[in-house]
């Protein structure tokens, strides 16, 4: 399973390769917190992950995003109680439009891939905010901030746990930019 998800990753991002546009194709490594909200908090107090995100611009202030990356909701333990980690793989595509030079606004969709063995794909929709910070020659670091859901029913099989079929958090994610 893993294999095939891997797979998808790299079918993603070779099709997105091709609307690269003259020069000016951007590629971010970074790292990502997530801090649940609702009735996610039930479940974790924190998330942690990374991903790649690729830009493919397609008008002076709008692009095309593709996102692939590994993230990971610790479950909430304690003498009485132990929650599963929730361990995804999401892929997500979306627009990105540039506010200014260097302030955007994006919206992402798409599929999370479950790693650990009894949870399910969810849908992922996802709303956000960042800024670049010019860094040296075309390379940048991005400071983004988004809500995220995903909604899918995932049993965590704890009594008086409420497991609604969407899980919200505030993503925040660091990001090394490469222009290419």
């Amino acid at each position: 399973m893993f294999k095939i998800q891997i797979s998808l990753v790299i079918i993603i991002f070779l099709a997105a390769s091709n609307l690269k546009a003259q020069n000016t194709t951007k590629i971010g490594v970074g790292a990502e917190f997530g801090l649940p909200s609702g009735n996610f908090v039930s479940l974790s107090g924190i998330g942690l992950g990374a991903s790649v995100k690729a830009d493919f611009p397609i008008a002076p202030a709008l692009a095309i995003t593709v996102n692939g990356g590994f993230m990971n909701f610790f479950g909430k333990r304690n003498q009485l109680l132990r929650v599963q980690d929730l361990t995804y793989i999401p892929l997500k595509a979306g627009l990105k439009y540039l506010l200014s030079e260097s302030f955007y606004a994006e919206g992402q969709l798409g599929a999370g891939l479950p790693v650990n063995d009894g949870q399910k794909t969810v849908f992922i929709w996802s709303p956000g905010i960042g800024n670049q910070f010019r860094l040296s020659g075309k390379n940048k670091l991005d400071l983004g901030v988004r809500y995220e859901a995903w909604t899918g029913k995932n049993e965590t099989g704890i009594i008086g746990i409420n497991n609604s079929n969407t899980k919200g958090f505030v993503g925040i994610r660091f990001a090394y930019v490469f222009g290419l």
